[in-house]
């Protein structure tokens, strides 16, 4: 399927068309939207993005199309045969596994750039250097640039476009299971890709116990197979904590922008939080939050523990002690802190 976003790309058929690649995680596609978005004012912007992410760029109206990406030989056939007929003035890979580069030679483009160390003039495509130092998003913004995107102040910014409808229904979601807009709603991702990212449930528990007894109510969400860790949290807490791990890519979303704070390690809803303009509190370890945490400090924040072990071991860490630096009463305190900020807040309304 062949997606084609309404807005106002549609008036603006005669300019040069981009194919952008974000082929990855949750996150990664967030991330891609600052450098989208540019592109989207300068070129008509088709994007091959994981089938399972593609909701993410639902009603994004500086995309043309969107095409479903999964590493496999049938889909890349699939591609090869929708794009033949269409000849791109550039190709930005803003991020994707190298299983990417087998669909390359069945595409028409005239240049393309990534910057992952892909350098390969027979297909035309050209590695772009940037300052490793800088945040990701900023890196792919170099992307944009290359491509002829002119970028502004306030780029940086990652957005999910979601409709009033999705809104509405997710406030009705979340006071349906108990959690009024008349209480401070707090939601807290437990999970991670790799444990070396995850701060001890058992500790998200204890201060969503101290939260619940402030007046909070206590979310946590997380995909099916992070069901297990609520539980943990749970025992701890000794209260009741809502859940939320069968949500669609969407609803989440929408979910996460009715909250007034997200707690949450370094995984992929952080960037969604931040994307709906949810004040984000983000748990780091080895991870780099200048690279990879919150891009606005005045409204997110982090705390930022370093690494035990040098060298990291990262994904292949058997037993991870890091992120148990972080003391609950620094995260509690932050919590408390962003709540007392009323610029940072939810308009409060009655759930109906």
């Amino acid at each position: 399927m062949v997606l084609s976003l309404p807005g106002e790309v549609d008036q603006r058929m005669s300019r040069p068309a981009i194919l952008a690649a974000c082929t990855t995680a949750i996150g990664d596609t967030v991330l891609c939207t600052p450098a989208l978005m540019a592109l989207g004012r300068a070129f008509d912007v088709d994007v091959l993005v994981h089938q399972h992410r593609l909701p993410l760029l639902l009603g994004n109206t500086f995309v043309r199309h969107l095409y479903p990406y999964r590493n496999n030989p049938f889909n890349r056939t699939w591609l090869a045969t929708k794009l033949w007929k269409r000849s791109y003035h550039r190709l930005v890979v803003l991020h994707a596994n190298d299983d990417l580069v087998k669909l390359l030679p069945k595409l028409r483009y005239e240049m393309a750039a990534n910057i992952q160390g892909w350098d390969d003039p027979s297909l035309s495509l050209k590695e772009v250097m940037v300052d490793r130092g800088l945040h990701v998003v900023q890196q792919r913004l170099v992307l944009a640039r290359w491509a002829g995107a002119q970028t502004q102040e306030g780029d940086e910014a990652m957005r999910v476009f979601l409709s009033q409808r999705e809104l509405e229904e997710a406030e009705t979601w979340l006071c349906e299971r108990g959690l009024p807009r008349e209480r401070e709603r707090v939601g807290m991702v437990l999970g991670a890709s790799h444990i070396f990212k995850r701060w001890p449930p058992e500790r998200f528990g204890r201060v969503a116990r101290a939260l619940v007894r402030q007046g909070a109510e206590v979310i946590v969400v997380g995909g099916p197979h992070e069901a297990y860790l609520a539980k943990l949290a749970q025992k701890e807490a000794g209260v009741r904590l809502r859940t939320g791990h069968n949500l669609g890519m969407r609803q989440l979303a929408a979910v996460l922008s009715r909250l007034d704070v997200l707690v949450t390690n370094d995984t992929g809803p952080l960037h969604l939080g931040q994307a709906v303009g949810t004040p984000v509190l983000g748990l780091f370890g080895p991870t780099d939050p200048v690279t990879i945490g919150p891009v606005r400090y005045d409204l997110h924040r982090v705390i930022k523990v370093p690494a035990t072990c040098s060298p990291c071991l990262t994904k292949t860490c058997p037993d991870p002690v890091c992120l148990e630096a972080i003391q609950e009463k620094n995260v509690l305190d932050a919590v408390l802190d962003m709540l007392a900020q009323p610029e940072l807040r939810l308009e409060k309304r009655s759930c109906m």
